[in-house]
């Protein structure tokens, strides 16, 4: 950004200048962009996001094909006020992806512009631009701009109101998660905020698959709950009939009434539901700038600087005479295991039991096997039950071992000075895996048990076979992943706590749907040739191969590390 700090001789700001410093930054962010491609490892992150994109864009051109063809429908039936319907499905929608997906995480922390000369407003607009190409935000724009496609075709009359009001919304549901997310950051800058507010998502979250599961018919295939699911869809209604008014307020029940009133030909009503959005939208944006204000002043929301100062006890002094050097005593071992590895052990039970967001990826496939469990459970597939939950539960366990130094960022150069094996080390961290891995499969074994039935001695052991094989493949690859690309968790800002880089996340998410395609195969095939016992031995080799591979990888842990820490240093230690 040099020169761009310079200003004329009269002292006075100009909008060259306000040009220069929005193009540096803009070019600033497409170098980092395109350099982070050609470090090591860059190669591997640009084929993963090859391979997801198209996903995420088919993913996107689905909920906004729906949405334009429910437009149409509603457009041609004279239904125009149900178009909100589709609004609030679209902003519900966008929420929940912001909340799973997270922003967009930069290389670098924005608020390191502060340090030049850059104005309050502009520095807002930099902050802002920065959150609105969310993959969320893109997806709500693309199902609104459906919307108005789809009213039009229908009305051709309505095109420039159509556009116009949905353009709107557009704004106002970007700003608000954009305002939103400004001040969850904020709130979440201290770990009791941040267990409270993961305890609310996982809450609602959960409760929303409840009231599916228990209010669509379309999961209640008996006779005898027909007239149980009736009387709820009608106490469903009833609740959204007496709430309708407060929607109607708010920006897709306006945007709704907009449409209605441009097609009644009442253009002064249309004008006024139209600024009644656009005046939400700017409150969205007032308190978005409320709150980079603050930001842009120098608060820090690191832990450290929002600890409360105590005031340090001075140690009581001792009378006592120093004990006198005995000679070394032999190391202590917990249940044959090494101190270091209990007591990294230990460290790695603390982050599970303080970071909210790994409990709840953790216990969040749990209680959708509970709520699966005894809707799936008929005779025709209990066998397929059990492997099937325990697959779906290793989704939460296998992504931890991709990035092992994540939340302990520049402390893992510790590990590098202190006098200690990395086996011992990654060990740890990957029996921390295997526990929480044996306990869950025994929740969900215990669930399907007393839900469902209990499945056959046959069926278990070929399963936990499966598992051992599974995690342990997963866990030794994991190991590298974690090394050679490793990526940095600050649990305070949200969102950005995904587990590991793109590439680790589709190895991970590869090889435990290429695993679960072959278990499911040999279980097919024992079933379809009469050999239920057909997978156990392929399994146990599985697993005998698995363990072997797993201890020789760990023995050359050390060496590995060695040759590859500048690498995660490179990323753990970045500001």
């Amino acid at each position: 950004m040099a020169g761009v700090g310079l200003t004329p001789n009269d002292g006075r700001w100009t909008a060259a200048q306000t040009r220069a410093q929005f193009a540096a930054i803009a070019q600033l962010r497409w170098r980092i962009t395109v350099n982070a491609f050609r470090r090591k490892g860059g190669a591997g992150e640009m084929i993963a996001r090859i391979i997801t994109y198209p996903l995420f864009a088919g993913f996107a051109f689905g909920p906004t094909i729906l949405v334009g063809i429910g437009a149409y429908y509603f457009a041609l039936n004279g239904h125009l006020d149900h178009i909100s319907w589709l609004l609030w499905g679209t902003f519900v929608l966008c929420q929940l992806l912001n909340i799973n997906l997270g922003q967009p995480g930069t290389t670098f922390d924005p608020t390191q512009l502060i340090r030049f000369p850059l104005s309050l407003g502009n520095y807002v607009a930099v902050r802002l631009f920065f959150g609105l190409l969310t993959p969320a935000n893109v997806i709500g724009s693309l199902m609104a701009l459906a919307v108005a496609i789809g009213a039009t075709v229908a009305l051709p009359a309505l095109w420039f109101y159509a556009l116009l009001s949905l353009a709107i919304f557009a704004a106002a549901n970007a700003l608000f998660s954009r305002m939103v997310f400004a001040w969850v950051d904020r709130w979440l800058s201290t770990r009791r905020a941040r267990e409270i507010f993961t305890g609310l998502i996982f809450f609602f979250s959960l409760g929303f698959q409840y009231l599916n599961f228990t209010f669509n018919p379309a999961y209640n295939h008996h006779h005898q709950t027909n007239a149980v699911s009736a009387a709820r869809l009608n106490a469903g209604i009833n609740f959204y009939h007496h709430a309708l008014p407060f929607l109607a307020a708010l920006p897709p029940g306006l945007t709704g009434s907009s449409l209605v009133a441009a097609h009644r030909g009442q253009p002064l009503a249309f004008l006024g539901f139209t600024l009644g959005c656009a005046a939400f939208a700017a409150a969205f944006f007032a308190v978005f700038a409320l709150r980079m204000r603050t930001e842009f002043r120098g608060e820090d929301l690191s832990d450290q600087a929002n600890a409360v100062s105590h005031k340090a006890k001075s140690p009581a002094k001792s009378i006592a005479a120093a004990p006198a050097s005995s000679p070394a005593q032999p190391e202590s071992r917990f249940l044959g295991l090494s101190s270091v590895t209990t007591a990294v052990l230990g460290k790695e039970l603390l982050y599970v039991r303080r970071n909210t967001g790994i409990f709840y990826s953790l216990v969040a496939p749990v209680v959708m096997v509970f709520l699966f469990a005894g809707r799936l459970a008929t005779h025709s597939n209990a066998t397929w039950l059990f492997p099937a939950a325990m697959a779906y539960t290793l989704l939460g366990v296998a992504p931890l071992a991709y990035n092992s130094f994540g939340l302990e960022a520049a402390g893992s150069q510790f590990y590098f000075m202190a006098p200690v094996r990395l086996r011992d080390v990654f060990f740890a961290k990957n029996l921390m895996n295997f526990l929480l891995a044996f306990v869950e499969i025994a929740a969900v074994f215990i669930i399907i048990t007393v839900i469902a039935r209990m499945p056959s001695l046959l069926n278990a052991a070929s399963g936990l076979l499966w598992a051992a094989a599974t995690l342990l493949f997963s866990t030794t690859l994991g190991n590298r992943r974690s090394i050679t690309a490793p990526k940095k968790i600050t649990v305070a800002k949200m969102g950005s706590g995904k587990q590991a880089s793109p590439l680790s996340a589709l190895i991970s998410m590869g090889l435990l749907m290429g695993s679960a395609g072959i278990g499911a195969g040999l279980l097919f095939l024992g079933i379809f040739f009469g050999m239920p016992w057909l997978p156990l031995p392929i399994f146990a080799v599985l697993a005998g191969v698995a363990v072997f591979v797993y201890v020789r990888s760990l023995d050359s842990i050390d060496r590995f590390a060695l040759a590859h820490r500048d690498e995660l240093f490179e990323e753990l230690c970045k500001k």
